[in-house]
């Protein structure tokens, strides 16, 4: 049966990279299958084109009021600086659960009743992070509205935020937690240790609904790779953030040092790319000297430049901070998209158990350089196969889009029968 869906999120278009593809990417092929989707979003990053903000709604965000008082017409996204720094923001520490509580929950809330006053929505689902977006759906839930808990990343369950500086603020945190995650009709989650964690601590109807690639964007992207490939090469390439989420290259550039001092021969057939924006340290780390190899920072490039690259790569890059179970980052499913095969410096999380699955590459510890060392050699040798086609189309659209239609179909069913 066709729902009625508010979808908010504080990650969407124009902003980049991987956090904005779930909700862009649940919202085509559930509008697909015959439901009705708005987004609720922030206006702090600009718009799309009139096209493609039909059924879009934007609010206020106090990150549009500073950047107009810096004298900009918008924000600025992390993502499209050439650096950024790893340190939180200040409010990261004062405001439960994170500082959007009070830059953009409070407009989003209020817009979000708005407009469930005027379209009666069958189901609200917010996605977090941030997590104070769970506000918007836990208020619609008290008028009339079923509402799903969208989870990527953990809150308290290894979560990526910064310690609380004090007891009464990390009390407030879990209890916040507990009572949103309870009250939730649903609480979908992209890996099963947080949704283990939801029902095992918490008592929340949690379930998995799991990340995935858009065959539709990724098939009708057209662009050009940068000019930083060497044919010659065996090109390893990595998109995106790293030190922002715990995501260290070093060992493996100390096993790519280690291999050009002792096997210069194997180390000359390759090469690692990293395309995004970087801290300054990670730029000092790049520029290490791993002659006969080398190392190449493609620099920040826009969305279809970015899968050209990974496509004319001969292995995907993904690295995770190896230290949270239940970290399968975005990026993973856009590389299965991709085809391509996947050294994955994640031994002991979700994301590596979806590599093994799919048989879509190597998986090594995230800290080990002598691991990485074996790994950069057997794909120095060509001899690493891309994922399997079957196990690839378990994590594509629509089907992942249809597992997400039925948990909406089960609470607004549930809703009916009341």
């Amino acid at each position: 049966m066709a729902r009625s869906i508010l979808l908010v999120c504080h990650f969407y278009p124009p902003s980049a990279g991987a956090a904005v593809q779930r909700p862009v990417s649940m919202a085509r092929h559930l509008r697909r299958m015959g439901h009705r989707v708005t987004i609720l979003t922030t206006g702090a990053f600009g718009r799309l084109g009139p096209e493609e903000e039909r059924d879009v709604v934007r609010t206020f965000d106090l990150q549009l009021l500073r950047a107009r008082l810096l004298g900009e017409r918008q924000a600025t996204p992390i993502l499209e600086a050439e650096t950024y720094t790893n340190r939180p923001h200040p409010l990261s520490y004062v405001l439960v659960p994170e500082a959007l509580v009070l830059a953009w929950a409070p407009f989003a809330v209020a817009r979000a009743v708005a407009l469930h006053r005027r379209e009666r929505f069958d189901c609200v689902i917010t996605t977090s992070p941030p997590e104070s977006g769970h506000l918007a759906g836990w208020v619609l839930q008290r008028i009339g509205a079923r509402w799903i808990a969208d989870i990527r990343d953990g809150w308290i369950f290894e979560s990526y935020r910064p310690d609380w500086p004090t007891r009464l603020q990390d009390r407030l945190d879990r209890r916040l937690e507990r009572r949103l995650m309870q009250s939730a009709d649903a609480v979908t989650c992209v890996a099963e240790p947080l949704a283990d964690y939801f029902r095992s601590e918490l008592g929340a109807n949690a379930v998995v609904v799991p990340n995935g690639w858009d065959p539709e964007a990724l098939g009708g992207t057209a662009g050009h790779p940068p000019d930083v490939i060497d044919p010659a090469r065996v090109s390893l390439v990595h998109t995106g953030r790293l030190e922002v989420v715990d995501r260290d290259p070093a060992p493996l550039i100390e096993a790519l040092r280690a291999l050009a001092r002792e096997e210069p021969a194997v180390a000359a057939r390759l090469e690692l790319v990293f395309a995004g924006t970087f801290t300054e340290r990670e730029r000092e780390l790049f520029r290490s000297d791993v002659a006969p190899a080398r190392i190449v920072v493609a620099g920040n490039l826009p969305r279809r430049e970015a899968l050209a690259l990974q496509r004319a790569a001969d292995g995907l890059l993904l690295i995770t901070a190896g230290t949270r179970r239940h970290e399968v980052t975005g990026k993973l499913f856009e590389y299965l998209g991709v085809g391509r095969p996947i050294l994955a410096l994640a031994d002991g999380t979700e994301a590596a158990r979806i590599v093994r699955e799919t048989e879509a590459g190597l998986t090594i510890a995230a800290g080990d350089p002598v691991a990485a060392r074996r790994a950069l050699t057997e794909f120095a040798s060509g001899s690493v196969a891309p994922p399997r086609v079957e196990a690839r189309r378990a994590y594509a659209y629509p089907a992942v889009a249809e597992r997400m239609a039925a948990q909406v179909e089960a609470v607004t069913g549930r809703a009916r029968r009341g």
